[in-house]
């Protein structure tokens, strides 16, 4: 045995984890790090999230161990009762308000958020910010107009004593206001148009306000890329303002059961397989996360029945080293990624019955969007349910 590794197997865990390899100090620290970066060069990666934090129903079967499984007790769930499903608004333009330690209200957009220079405190500092970017385009006066008018309503109805930030969407402002019509309220904050009962409980509560948000939820810091569920926004809420947390729907879809039980045949069987074909492997990176890309890329391309496995072979070529390594490891589990992809497309389907039947639905929200029935889709716990066919994300999706 050498000797650093006789001094270092005296060390406590507490000790050795405290050492900084950044910034080692003395012989024997430097040859702890050492030892430790080849024996972490020789393991299989750690896993990591995969994607976003909502991730596409269908994604499930590579994102997350036994994700499958965990897809089709979601449909299930939803085929038995769908009180936990809500509406994912197409709101425009984001925005964060909240108050720092000191009380200091701010309200900020997207381009502003963890940026010291446009750290807003004031209307005329978001509105100098937003003028101030960009090469001079058309919009951009109208929409700094536009958030700087927000800001009184954002300010009166946050209190003092809050601290932290809120993030959400814009559903109506001044300058977009909403319109009635026969019984109902009426708006169009990006692609999609809404159109809610007036005397439903969201109708009731947009009533009457100059600024509706639909809020996604609670940052600690101004910066913070984190973020926890949000408090209790009813409090946020005033005759000016209206805030919404989870909108949920108040029709129950039908769930193709014929395709719901070959899709858990399918999970049931092959589970084990897909957890060992996806788990970490030295030297390969995260195969999940090629998947992932894989599937995203077909999906924002239009060419969801190419998601196959010899489509992802044919996309792998463009990385000859990592076609390599990814097909020396499928060649150890024969056929395992054609019942992959087999899933993710039968998950899709699942999925667009449940969409095509709320979106359909004559409930208290209907969304239109390009003149067609439905909007972005709907949300239930951690996945989203997006008609892919239709919907084309503004960013990566």
């Amino acid at each position: 045995m050498r000797a650093f590794e006789i001094i270092t197997e005296k060390w406590s865990d507490k000790y050795k984890r405290s050492i900084n390899c950044s910034n080692p100090k003395g012989f024997s620290q430097k040859a702890h790090c050492a030892g430790r970066k080849k024996t972490n060069e020789d393991e299989a990666p750690a896993p990591k999230k995969i994607g976003r934090e909502f991730n596409h129903l269908e994604d499930f079967v590579f994102t997350e161990q036994s994700g499958a499984v965990k897809a089709v007790k979601y449909l299930r769930e939803i085929e038995q009762d769908a009180k936990n499903l809500s509406h994912k608004w197409d709101g425009n333009p984001t925005v964060y308000w909240g108050r720092d330690d000191d009380g200091t209200f701010r309200l900020v957009g997207k381009n502003n958020w963890g940026r010291e220079e446009g750290k807003s405190s004031s209307p005329d500092e978001l509105k100098s910010f937003i003028l101030g970017r960009g090469k001079g385009e058309d919009w951009r006066e109208k929409f700094a107009g536009d958030m700087a008018a927000m800001w009184e309503y954002f300010e009166a109805a946050t209190p003092q004593n809050f601290q932290g930030y809120i993030f959400g969407d814009i559903l109506f402002h001044p300058g977009n206001p909403y319109t009635g019509a026969d019984g109902r309220i009426e708006f169009k904050p990006n692609k999609t148009s809404y159109s809610v009962l007036a005397n439903s409980d969201t109708g009731r509560k947009i009533a009457g306000r100059k600024v509706a948000v639909a809020a996604h939820k609670q940052l600690d810091y101004f910066g913070d890329k984190g973020g926890k569920p949000l408090v209790d926004v009813e409090t946020l809420n005033t005759n000016d303002l209206a805030v919404f947390g989870l909108t949920y729907v108040n029709h129950q879809p039908a769930v193709n059961a014929d395709n719901l039980g070959k899709i858990e045949t399918l999970a049931n069987k092959w589970t084990t397989t897909i957890n060992n074909f996806l788990a970490p492997v030295s030297g390969m990176g995260y195969l999940q996360d090629t998947l992932y890309t894989f599937v995203n890329t077909k999906s924002k391309a239009k060419q969801l029945n190419d998601i196959n496995t010899l489509a992802f072979f044919d996309w792998l070529s463009a990385s000859p080293a990592k076609l390599k390594k990814i097909t020396d490891h499928n060649n150890k589990f024969d056929g395992i990624l054609d019942v992959i992809f087999e899933l993710v497309s039968e998950l899709m389907s699942a999925k667009n019955e449940v969409i095509r039947e709320l979106d359909l639905a004559k409930g208290d929200i209907i969304a239109h969007t390009d003149g067609q029935p439905g909007g972005e889709g709907y949300v239930y716990k951690d996945s989203k349910f997006v008609p892919r066919d239709r919907w084309t994300p503004d960013r990566a999706d």
